[in-house]
């Protein structure tokens, strides 16, 4: 009977010593911003349409694992991708590109803003000694206090001087 007891106390699945919660949370709608949808790499950071180096666009998005909720905290993974498509001018097949995604509530109030680094590297085809187009594919992980989100929206970060290359 204190066999029980004790491994009643102690035992893997011990209720006293897992008091965090993880509760599924309803996953809020995304959206691509209409204007940071593209983003543009120029050489040495000039602000010349002869001087882009590489334009990548959001694509897609997909929830791949159920958003929730660890205490007070929700937890978004967010799959996205990025299809890229390097120039002539385009030297290194590094790149890295800057996002933000803003938080909303239902009446579309700014709730928070967070900022990632998506990384990856443009495939080359060493027949013609070129790069090409590419699919990029990251995991955002969105982790927040603000439990009524009901949107995300996400952009690149790009200056103005870019953005009016863009247009």
């Amino acid at each position: 009977m204190i066999f029980f007891l004790y491994f009643s106390l102690f035992g893997c699945n011990n209720i006293i010593k897992n008091k965090e919660t993880s509760d599924n949370l309803n996953c809020p709608r995304i959206f691509f911003s209409s204007k940071d949808r593209i983003f543009i790499e120029t050489i040495g950071n000039t602000n010349s349409f002869d001087d882009v180096s590489l334009k990548a666009e959001l694509n897609n998005f997909n929830i791949v694992e159920k958003c929730y909720q660890k205490d007070n905290i929700a937890i978004i993974p967010l799959d996205i991708l990025i299809i890229t498509k390097p120039m002539d001018k385009l030297e290194n097949a590094d790149i890295s590109m800057p996002l933000y995604v803003m938080l909303l509530d239902k009446k579309n109030q700014v709730l928070e803003s967070q900022y990632f680094m998506v990384s990856g590297i443009i495939k080359k085809n060493f027949e013609y000694n070129a790069f090409i187009e590419t699919d990029i594919t990251d995991r955002l992980k969105i982790i927040t206090e603000n439990l009524e989100t009901a949107q995300i929206v996400i952009g690149f970060m790009i200056n103005d001087k870019k953005r009016l290359l863009l247009n």
